[in-house]
This record gives structure tokens, C-alpha cells and sequence, in this order.
């Protein structure tokens, strides 16, 4: 009996301390199956690898802006995802702007604004994969200014924010009508500056003004005052030119336009004085060539009036073409420039 007991009693605690091994170990593989399939349904995808950016200026590689002293420049800015994945990116500018400096970006269809957070492009040679920005800048100081360009890219799902020394853009605001019409030229207008003048080009710019209850477009923006040249949208008389001279000055059309009597055209403009340059500098300089040229005249023969009339150059820079028949300013319509083509014919 003895011996009976010793035995049974050996044989129950060695199947207890199986019973708890086996319990220990299948709580411990319920566990780490649990575990696994736990971290397995919030599964963490890790990037490796930089992410990096395309940036372009008109059509050019670069991370700045130049812009000449005295002038307004529009810009073009491409900023592209070359990542195999889309990402988020940030476009700002670098440092302070000097005094006279104001910079901001175009309102347009189809041109993108920058955001303080980021924004998502789409992978690489896909739709989305780039915006485009149009940025302005206003520089009346009488030094050239260069503003450096800052980027920032990140994971799609994490906002970025500008560093300490980054600012972002603002949208251009409405001031003087030289700014306005530079910086908002719309979706079918561009501009070209001779480091002279900056034109008003293309098919159908935005560039409409009404003055004196007649409605005119800007043709150009003096890039030294920021004066504009208008013209009428459409012929407003029917008058010679002159008998027998291709001269602006004392012609009948220079007569007529700048008459401050109640028959004449100045004269029926809306407080002159106070709006027009009465003593503008107009560029008669003859040319012969064909169609003129997009070579601005030497300006042989200046004329000092309060009106006067488009020259050859400034109506081809506006078309941008040597040709006749392209841009806003082809109107279907007869009309005189400024420009003899010889002793008596005028263009």
C-alpha cells in the first residue's frame, strides 16, 4: 500500500506539471499569435530612399528669380514630382525682400497657388505629377534683386511647414494699372520685356481698360515709370493721314488727336491732365524693311505729344510675329501706325 501511494502520488504531480507546462506554452503561442496578427492588421509601409524634386524658371533649371532694377518680371515656375511615388511638396521663398521689392503669385485658371502645408503631386509621368506657378515680381528699387527659391518634399500623408527663413506666396494685389496688367495677363496673353518696355502679347491677353467712355488695351508697361501705352480697341475716325507727308509731326492726325478744342480727340478725354503723359517722347523712326521688324527702332525721329500712334515695333512685339495678322491688335480693321515706310507712305 505503501509503495502504491508513493507511486500514484509521484505519477499524479508529474502529469500536473505537464498539464501546467502545456498550458504555459499554449498561452504563449496564443500570444504571440495573437501579437502577430495584431500588428499585421496595422501594418506600417516604410519609404526608403530620398525624395527629391524637378524645378524649372521658364523653361530653365533654377532655384532663383533675377530681376533688373525698376521693372516688373512675370515668371513661370514648373515644380514636378520625379518620384516613382506621390509625395507632398512645399514652394516658398528664402530671406527678407528689400525695400521696393513686393513679390506674389497670378490668380489664372489653371495655374496653381502655393499652400502653407503642402501640396500632393502625383508620381512621376503621370496626370498631376507637376503645378505651375506664375510669380510677379515688382522691383522700384535701383538694384538688380535676386530672390532665391526654397522647396521642401515629404510622405503624401504629412503636412510640411516653412522653415525659419522661408515665406510663402501671396496673391498679387490690386495696385497701379502698369502692375495689374503685367501681372494678370489671363490664360491666352503672355508678356515680353525688351528690358525697355514689357509688351502685352498673344492671341487674346487680358488687358482691357475702360477710359473716357472708350474701351482701349494695354499695350506695354514702361519698365522705368510703369507708364502704359493704350490703344483703342477699334478705329475711332475716318480721317487722312496727311496730304502729302508720311510725318507724324504736323500731319492732320497729329493735329486732330491732340486738339484740346471741343471738335478735337484730346479734348474729349476724361481730365487729361491728370492722367496722361502730355509730354510723351513717341518713336517716329522711319522703316522700309518688310512688315518693319522686331528690332525696336533707334529712334532717329521723337515726337513730344500728349497722343499719338502705334509704331511698326510695338504692334509686331504685340502680334509676336513678324507678321500682320496675328494677336489682339490684328482687329480686322484699316488703321495708321506711327511708322513712314518712306517719304510719303506710312504704315
Amino acid at each position: 500500500m505503501k509503495k502504491l501511494l508513493s507511486f500514484s502520488f509521484s505519477k499524479i504531480y508529474i502529469i500536473v506539471m505537464i498539464l501546467i507546462s502545456l498550458l504555459v506554452v499554449g498561452s504563449y503561442f496564443s500570444y504571440a499569435m495573437f501579437t502577430v496578427s495584431k500588428e499585421r492588421s496595422n501594418a506600417i509601409s516604410i519609404v526608403t530612399g530620398n525624395l527629391i524634386y524637378d524645378l524649372t524658371v521658364d523653361g530653365e533649371d533654377k532655384e532663383s528669380l533675377v530681376i533688373p532694377a525698376g521693372t516688373t518680371k512675370v515668371f513661370t515656375v514648373t515644380l514636378s514630382n520625379p518620384n516613382n511615388r506621390i509625395a507632398r511638396f512645399n514652394f516658398y521663398y528664402l530671406g527678407t525682400l528689400p525695400d521696393g521689392v513686393s513679390t506674389g503669385y497670378s490668380l489664372l485658371n489653371g495655374v496653381a497657388t502655393p499652400s502653407e502645408t503642402g501640396v500632393n503631386l502625383e508620381k512621376s509621368s503621370t496626370s498631376g505629377s507637376s503645378n505651375i506657378y506664375r510669380i510677379v515680381v515688382v522691383n522700384k528699387s535701383e538694384n538688380e534683386i535676386t530672390i532665391n527659391l526654397g522647396v521642401s518634399v515629404g510622405l503624401d500623408y504629412n503636412d510640411l511647414s516653412l522653415p525659419s527663413n522661408g515665406h510663402l506666396f501671396e496673391p498679387v494685389k490690386r495696385g497701379p494699372v502698369g502692375d495689374v496688367v503685367v501681372t494678370n495677363p489671363g490664360e491666352n496673353g503672355s508678356t515680353y520685356d525688351d528690358e525697355v518696355d514689357t509688351f502685352l502679347t498673344g492671341e487674346e491677353p487680358d488687358n482691357y481698360i475702360w477710359y473716357s467712355g472708350k474701351l482701349w488695351r494695354a499695350v506695354l508697361v514702361n519698365d522705368t515709370d510703369n507708364t502704359v501705352k493704350l490703344v483703342t480697341q477699334w478705329n475711332i475716325s475716318a480721317i487722312p493721314y496727311d496730304n502729302d507727308s508720311s510725318s507724324f509731326e504736323g500731319s492732320y492726325m497729329e493735329e486732330w488727336l491732340n486738339d484740346t478744342s471741343v471738335d478735337g480727340f484730346l479734348y474729349n478725354l476724361r481730365d487729361y491732365e491728370n492722367f496722361l503723359v502730355t509730354d510723351y517722347k513717341w518713336d517716329a523712326t522711319l522703316d522700309s524693311r518688310e512688315l518693319g521688324s522686331l528690332t525696336r527702332p533707334n529712334g532717329t525721329t521723337k515726337v513730344t505729344d500728349a497722343v499719338g500712334l502705334l509704331n511698326m515695333y510695338e504692334y509686331q512685339v504685340g502680334c509676336n510675329s513678324n507678321e500682320y495678322n496675328k494677336g489682339y491688335l490684328y482687329n480686322g480693321l484699316y488703321w495708321w501706325t506711327l511708322t513712314p515706310s518712306n517719304d510719303i507712305k506710312v504704315w
